[in-house]
């Protein structure tokens, strides 16, 4: 199944854009809102398109039978790459699919990967990877937004920032992220489910120190 994703000022012209890069007609297309437009960002759809594989095809049906199970009325859209499968699951109880910081999106994932792939081989396992409504790269972005924020805070007030706990995956979007800054470095602490970030100095100062480079008044002292 042939995938592309389109942007315009509202939702309509991004369908209209993607149609005509398709060279196709709506009724031919299955289309997925990705994000709404709003004042500082565009609308962005998916449009697919083409017949679904066989593996495809009995992915879909079984993510749509366990989501009609948990009474969520969402729609699937699968995508058969190399080395896995994408699902962009879509629809008015996304919300409650993704949950609080992604949390019920990993486990969907976790228990899809579990299912789907029981009893299988090596060779014939394939990761199924579940997104909803573009959440992932969202909070990816959302996340490398904060690892800068919060590393110019360590930077600014001199000392290490400890960031809330967060899922293996966010960990990473956080370390890499900073890799490669000058003045900070990252490590994990504690233990799952409460795992957290701690932005570290790599070069502290010592605050009198500091304030003799700066020029602050030196203190008297009395022998």
């Amino acid at each position: 199944m042939k995938s592309i994703e389109t942007q315009g000022k509202t939702v309509d012209q991004a369908i209209e854009l993607g149609l005509y890069k398709l060279g196709t007609t709506r009724d031919k297309v299955k289309i997925s809102i990705l994000e709404e437009a709003g004042l500082f960002n565009k609308a962005r759809v998916k449009l697919s398109v083409g017949e679904s594989s066989e593996s495809e095809q009995k992915l879909t049906d079984f993510l749509e039978t366990l989501l009609k199970k948990m009474n969520l009325n969402l729609q699937v859209t699968v995508e058969e790459q190399e080395d896995q499968f994408v699902a962009d699951i879509t629809g008015e109880d996304a919300a409650l699919l993704i949950g609080k910081r992604g949390d019920n999106l990993d486990s969907f994932q976790f228990l899809v990967n579990t299912i789907y792939n029981k009893g299988k081989k090596h060779d014939e396992y394939k990761k199924v990877v579940i997104d909803s409504n573009n959440y992932k790269e969202k909070r990816e972005d959302t996340l490398k937004v904060l690892a800068q924020r919060m590393a110019a805070k360590a930077v600014r007030e001199n000392h290490d920032v400890r960031l809330e706990p967060m899922g293996a995956n966010e960990r990473r979007i956080i370390h890499s992220t900073l890799s490669d800054s000058a003045k900070v470095e990252t490590e994990s602490k504690g233990n799952e489910p409460n795992r957290y970030v701690v932005i570290k100095l790599k070069n502290r100062k010592d605050k009198r120190k500091k304030e003799d480079e700066e020029g602050a008044p030196k203190r008297a002292y009395n022998d």
